[in-house]
């Protein structure tokens, strides 16, 4: 049996908790902001309509060839958002969550920690760092997204 392993990291920028976890909910938007490689993302069934709680629906990120099955398991606005991946994937029962967090000085951290177990004796320290780097880009990606909304809005 593999090893359990977890990861935190931390990313901060003005911009609003709310706007930030806006646009990781609407799974529709990340091909705006998440950049490479994930080129598809959708609700495998349909758009929400607004305001509408998407515990249990799956969100499908990635290419539109090899697409993630993430099903959200927190959807407490703008707090908390955490999701679970579905598919066999190098890791199992990998979960994450994020968390927005504003700060007294105008600006808010994106809190983004998760675990999984190695499914392959050995690898998951190889995992670890590559969700460390990939999520990190992602997060980096979405502050800087939502400070970019919240310009063109002034």
């Amino acid at each position: 049996m593999g090893r359990q392993f977890s990861y935190v990291l931390e990313r901060s920028g003005r911009a609003e908790a709310a706007v930030m976890f806006d646009l990781l909910r609407d799974a529709e938007s990340w091909t705006d902001w998440a950049g490479s490689p994930i080129t598809y993302a959708a609700w495998r069934d349909g758009a929400p309509d607004a305001g509408e709680d998407v515990v249990g629906r799956v969100r499908l990120v990635g290419t539109e060839r090899f697409q993630t099955p993430e099903e959200v398991t927190v959807d407490d606005r703008p707090h908390v958002h955490g999701y679970r991946i579905l598919s066999r994937w190098p890791v199992r029962d990998y979960e994450s969550r994020v968390e927005f967090l504003p700060r007294s000085d105008g600006t808010t951290t994106v809190r983004w920690s998760g675990e999984f177990i190695e499914r392959v004796p050995g690898t998951g320290w190889l995992w670890r760092r590559f969700l460390v780097r990939f999520l990190g880009g992602l997060a980096d990606n979405l502050v800087q997204e939502a400070q970019r909304r919240a310009r063109t809005l002034d």
